[in-house]
């Protein structure tokens, strides 16, 4: 009967073989060889990021996105939390309402909030309602905390439903106790709920997902590309998923298929050693 059981996992293991282990195995095979000449190469391709400077600084522009809109996330969910905990009625409407963003593709959240999304009707509302110059969107000091927001807008839901689980799972005693000493309903959250949010084991896995996710972000980096810069290799929101599909479909690169893989298992072990690094620092805030 074991037998059968192990069996009956056959196909499940090769089904993930051939969808992860072999796409990853060969990718890092390309990444030290001349795809051209088919060729071993070593570890020049690995070299040779060294020396491209995009490359840098969109390692430096995944991990900000990442941090930054994981922690945006947080913030955002555990407020929207709260307001849905202290309702006395409509909670389930609310809640479903609160929830439409995370129904959303991640397209659609950098289309909606691109400069021609709701950034336009604002710029309109600015300009005809209130009598303020028009504002450029796509300048640097705007556009990089707006694709953080559209990113939080999207994902800051799951946290909430995440945050109102762990409000659900403290003992009711600990609230009665609370509200008989006289606590109002935002004392009683910022010093019962909030900690037990932010110690709990279930929301620092969340949050570190979030934060995986978000190191390998296309799509909110790919809409607004076309507004901050050229649609070539070195965009200031280009994010190293971005870039390599940059690299991997603009003519003008030459299909660099070795620097490619190199780039890609680059950004797998940076989001490894980031993930661990930041597991041991929620687990010590425990």
């Amino acid at each position: 009967m074991r037998g059968k059981g192990y069996l009956a996992l056959v196909p499940l293991v090769v089904i993930l073989l051939l969808v992860e282990a072999y796409p990853l195995a060969y990718t890092f095979y390309l990444s030290f060889t001349d795809y051209a000449t088919g060729n071993f190469v070593g570890a020049a391709n690995y070299a040779q990021l060294l020396d491209i400077g995009y490359f840098g600084q969109a390692v430096a522009t995944s991990l900000a996105y990442a941090l930054s809109a994981a922690a945006l996330a947080l913030g955002i969910g555990v407020i929207l939390a709260f307001q849905v905990s202290i309702l006395r009625r409509g909670k389930g409407m609310l809640e479903s309402v609160l929830l439409a963003p995370l129904a959303t593709a991640p397209i659609f959240a950098g289309i909606l909030w691109a400069p021609d999304g709701v950034w336009d009707d604002f710029n309109t509302f600015w300009h005809f309602v209130l009598g303020q110059p028009y504002f450029n969107p796509a300048s640097s000091f705007f556009y990089f905390p707006v694709m953080i927001l559209s990113d939080a807008w999207e994902w800051a839901p799951l946290i909430m439903l995440v945050s109102l689980g762990i409000m659900a799972s403290v003992p009711p005693e600990v609230y009665e106790a609370a509200e008989v000493s006289g606590a109002s309903r935002w004392q009683t959250f910022r010093s019962v709920s909030l900690p037990a949010i932010l110690r709990s084991p279930v929301m620092q896995f969340v949050v570190v997902i979030r934060f995986v996710d978000a190191m390998r972000t296309f799509e909110v980096p790919f809409t607004w590309s076309t507004w901050v810069s050229l649609p070539q290799a070195g965009s200031p929101v280009d994010t190293v998923s971005l870039l390599l599909f940059k690299l991997f479909t603009v003519p003008l690169y030459n299909f660099p298929i070795g620097e490619i893989s190199a780039m890609a298992i680059a950004l797998l072990a940076l989001t490894l050693g980031a993930t661990t690094v930041l597991f041991s620092l929620l687990r010590r805030s425990r």
